[in-house]
């Protein structure tokens, strides 16, 4: 097995168990029963299974279904996968101690994952699936100091 495949398998794997331990600590901070407590707990454990879905894609119809949706779709990216696990984070951090604990392991994950790609840009690109935005505009735009898109259609 090359390292670009054992690399990507022990992200999908660290993924896998930090979605499950989010889980826990989500039912774990529902289990006050205040109204809040449980709404918030319930949409944390709810986007985590998903993105543990996601990140280990399994099982098939529940992945098939999400490919199909147009939301579910961006997911796969990674633009997606971090608006999610930043929005989770942001949760987490008000679920007491190991909300904090376990927040701050899913910002150093997707922030480790980044690093991942500017290191290894083809085990990143095993990871995750480019979205439309990023393949039609990422060839032909370009930033430039003056905070202006130079685009092939501007300098001709």
């Amino acid at each position: 097995m090359s390292s670009k495949h054992r690399l990507t398998r022990s992200f999908r794997t660290l993924s896998a168990l930090l979605y499950i331990l989010n889980i826990v600590v989500s039912v774990r901070f529902t289990r006050t029963l205040h109204y809040l407590d449980v709404l918030v707990g319930s949409l944390v454990s709810v986007a985590c299974l998903i993105m543990l879905f996601v990140a280990i894609e399994a099982p098939t119809p529940v992945v098939t279904r999400l490919e199909r949706s147009r939301i579910g779709e961006n997911l796969f990216t990674f633009r997606g996968r971090y608006i999610m696990d930043l929005l989770v984070s942001l949760f987490l951090f008000a679920m007491g101690v190991y909300g904090v604990i376990m927040g701050i392991c899913t910002l150093v994950l997707i922030f480790g994952i980044r690093f991942l790609g500017v290191k290894q840009p083809d085990a990143f690109n095993e990871i995750f699936r480019q979205s439309d935005f990023d393949t039609n505009n990422s060839a032909t735009d370009s930033y430039t100091l003056e905070d202006t898109y130079d685009t092939e259609a501007n300098s001709r």
